[in-house]
């Protein structure tokens, strides 16, 4: 199965909550939403397990992206510190909102070996509170920061308890549009289900990029990487996944590529 969604609230169910969210979503068709921790975490173990009853009558599936300025590889320790203690809050929020992932931005520094520990660290943390939601780690935009596709497969092969989150606008980006044909694709999607099992957690949108970084997320048809040659890879895959949609437009443009897996099948 695959589920189509939005990274935040639907435009046409803004101020009116995470609940109101889930419900306008399961209303125009989508099944998945990833819920946006941009600056801090702000949501309540409470308020999370009332948005989870709502989900699971609607059937929607829910993720958390935990706040954007996590590094993991700063400089400073108290930045660091920080990132951890926003990751941790994260997952405690993802585990009462019964969330499939924990969306992470894990450095800009490209520092592998230091990105690493601090997985380790924070799965042995989480174990210890019995939360057993995965850490995605994402692929990132930007050519000189971590996040390049083998940087995330390397820390998902080594840590049990993190998984790939493959963002293809990033790839997109940092490759300097280098996703052009269907062998492209197939080269991602190749690498990852060599390294895991089980459903792919998938960000999808246009991007503007600029000498292999990315400069923003743009609607659907204002720049690559190509919906069909996704959507048909994807599909070839049999495998279940989510597919989180990241473009300005959120609803109109998630419609849209649930309309093109349709028409593939």
């Amino acid at each position: 199965m695959i589920r189509i969604g939005i990274a935040g609230i639907p435009h046409s169910a803004k101020g009116k909550g995470t609940e109101a969210g889930i419900i306008k979503l399961r209303e125009l068709g989508l099944d998945a939403m990833e819920v946006q921790f941009g600056r801090n975490v702000y949501m309540t173990e409470e308020a999370a397990r009332a948005g989870a009853a709502v989900a699971k009558k609607e059937d929607v599936s829910l993720s958390v992206h935990a706040p954007y300025y996590v590094n993991l590889a700063s400089k400073s320790e108290q930045t660091r510190q920080k990132s951890k203690d926003w990751i941790m809050k994260s997952a405690r929020v993802a585990a009462a909102l019964g969330a499939t992932m924990v969306t992470i931005h894990a450095a800009r520094e490209e520092q592998p070996d230091v990105v690493r520990e601090s997985f380790r660290e924070l799965v042995k943390a989480l174990k210890k509170e019995k939360i057993t939601v995965p850490l995605g780690i994402e692929t990132m935009g930007d050519l000189g920061e971590f996040g390049s596709l083998d940087d995330v497969l390397d820390v998902v092969r080594k840590v049990p308890g993190t998984d790939v989150v493959v963002d293809f606008a990033h790839l997109y980006a940092r490759t300097d549009g280098g996703l052009k044909t269907r062998e492209d694709f197939e080269a991602i999607f190749d690498k990852i289900m060599a390294v895991k099992t089980g459903p792919l957690h998938i960000h999808f949108s246009g991007i503007e990029y600029k000498n292999s970084r990315e400069v923003r997320h743009v609607p659907f048809g204002s720049g690559g990487p190509d919906i069909g040659l996704f959507a048909r890879t994807l599909t070839a895959c049999r495998r279940d996944a989510t597919v989180i949609c990241e473009s300005p437009l959120l609803e109109e443009d998630a419609l849209k590529l649930k309309g093109v897996f349709r028409s593939l099948q």
